[in-house]
């Protein structure tokens, strides 16, 4: 597994936390909060960063795990799933929050304008916690993320139980076949997005989880693309 080397600090709760700010070289049509899959902050998460500086929004992917190693593909399964119930979803909530908090500020260097999150995999549902408990957030991008699962302690609410705080826009990416993802859990998101009518949530035919990220060997290029491309419509869109 190949990482990216941080380049800025981010306050965090209880401290800082590390990050990948990529900016354009021109004027910031916004910015993106980009929150890492289980695997953390790989050369993948960097590439996206820099496809979207070069596509005029500043992004930058942050550290979730707080410095930590996490799993990597090639572990058990039995080290994913510890790592899943090891994972404190409310610091990772706040610490979305607090990035979204340094944007505004303009603590980056820059004027961000309207910012967004994106989170893919694990991140994909702190992406979508923070679109129901922020309204500073111009809209959420969820890939693949995860919504709903056993209730614990580290996790002591569920993202599908507070999909209809969600009010600002909405892109929903999710494979047609995942095993953490039902078919129900997706029904029941459009459902509870229904009323809001700058929400999409698009299931990609012939996709496996993690479909998005050309490091797997689940990438799937044509659906990757199309993906791409609606995001930067969606971005395109809602930016102001």
């Amino acid at each position: 597994m190949t990482y990216l080397t941080p380049n800025v600090k981010i306050p965090a709760t209880g401290g800082q936390m590390d990050g990948f700010l990529a900016r354009p070289d021109g004027s910031v049509k916004g910015a993106v909060i980009m929150q890492v899959e289980l695997w953390g902050m790989t050369a993948h998460m960097q590439e996206v960063a820099e496809r979207l500086a070069d596509a005029g929004y500043a992004a930058v992917a942050i550290d979730l795990f707080r410095g930590a190693r996490p799993p990597v593909p090639t572990d058990p399964v039995e080290k994913w799933s510890d790592t899943f119930q090891g994972f404190d979803d409310i610091r990772a909530t706040l610490d979305s929050r607090h990035t979204l908090d340094w944007l505004l500020r303009g603590d980056a260097g820059f004027d961000a304008g309207a910012v967004f999150a994106w989170g893919f995999c694990m991140g994909g549902r702190f992406a979508h916690n923070l679109a129901a408990c922020d309204p500073r957030l111009a809209g959420a991008i969820n890939f693949y993320g995860r919504v709903n699962f056993p209730r614990m302690e580290t996790k002591p609410f569920l993202p599908i139980e507070i999909t209809r705080l969600i009010e600002c826009p909405y892109l929903g990416a999710f494979a047609e076949v995942d095993d953490l993802i039902p078919d129900a859990d997706i029904a029941r998101m459009r459902a509870d997005l229904a009323g809001n009518s700058n929400a999409l949530i698009e299931v990609y035919e012939g996709t496996e989880h993690a479909f998005f990220n050309d490091h797997r060997d689940a990438y799937h290029a044509q659906a990757a693309e199309r993906a791409w491309r609606q995001v930067i419509a969606f971005l395109g869109r809602h930016a102001g």
